[in-house]
């Protein structure tokens, strides 16, 4: 008798367990970090971008999704680091989405299908022609180092055996500036993100030449704390994958609002090739 009540008890306590869990996933705030380039956007632009999807996720998987933008990636990390964040789902560039996945226990959902990658640039009188023409004492003008075009750049250029001097490596905060360094002489060859580059040469094709282009990451990244359960995980990622052949009106305001590509499953030795490359470049 006692061995049943006990079993009983056990199978009481296993029900309100789950059921707490699921009491605390009825909300997740996703906090929303839309790159450095658009970093300091007003918080009421990033709802208007990013609110409809959170409306469609919710719409769909029953939890209540609440976006939360973020101003400062660095302090954002800093507090999903320490378990102290108030993100149980982050939606933003992959090295984020790596260092998280990392050091503070979230699990990747969904990546943008788009891939992210740069390439290289040079003005059109350049004697440079491929990446092969690279040498030591070529002057390379890249974003902040712990940024993914840089990271990729490196990366690539030492997949390539193109081993420049310390200073040839130029970083530069914004991509105008790195521009200004190619166009003044500064600089001999531009890194810039290939969706850039394509307006830029549509613009001014007899200027500049595209010499190479980098490896490529995922998109920008859906992830989930590892307290978000298995079974609310996957309620997400089919949400999201779905999200581009909804004819419904919920789905097309959110893919109006969000301007890019389809949403994929998310792959974990991605991102654990690119934490390996951030620790080796992001310095």
């Amino acid at each position: 008798m006692n061995s049943i009540r006990c079993a009983a008890l056990g199978g009481l306590l296993a029900l309100a367990a789950a059921a707490h869990a699921d009491s605390l996933e009825a909300r997740l705030i996703m906090g929303i970090y839309p790159g450095v380039e658009l970093g300091q956007t007003e918080a009421a632009d990033v709802l208007d971008r990013y609110l409809p999807l959170a409306d469609y996720l919710s719409a769909k998987t029953g939890i209540k999704v609440v976006v939360l933008p973020v101003k400062s990636a660095e302090r954002a990390m800093k507090q999903m680091v320490e378990g102290v964040g108030v993100y149980k789902l982050f939606f933003g560039p992959p090295v984020l989405a790596a260092d998280a996945i990392e050091r503070a226990g979230f699990l990747p959902v969904v990546v943008e299908q788009e891939r992210i990658r740069a390439v290289f640039v040079v003005k059109s009188t350049s004697t440079l022609q491929s990446l092969s023409d690279f040498k030591e004492t070529t002057r390379v003008a890249m974003p902040s180092p712990k940024l993914v075009l840089s990271v990729l750049a490196a990366e690539t250029l030492a997949q390539g055996k193109v081993a420049l001097q310390p200073t040839g490596r130029q970083h530069i905060a914004s991509s105008d500036g790195i521009l200004l360094a190619l166009d003044s002489g500064l600089a001999d060859v531009a890194v810039i993100g290939e969706r850039a580059v394509k307006k830029l040469m549509a613009d001014k094709s007899f200027t500049y030449r595209v010499v190479g282009q980098t490896i490529d990451v995922p998109g920008f990244t859906l992830i989930a704390h590892k307290s978000v359960s298995d079974k609310s995980r996957v309620k997400l990622r089919q949400a999201a994958v779905a999200l581009d052949t909804d004819a419904s009106p919920l789905a097309a305001e959110a893919r109006a609002r969000l301007r890019t590509g389809a949403f994929a499953v998310a792959k974990d030795d991605e991102f654990q090739a690119l934490a390996r490359m951030m620790t080796r470049w992001a310095h």
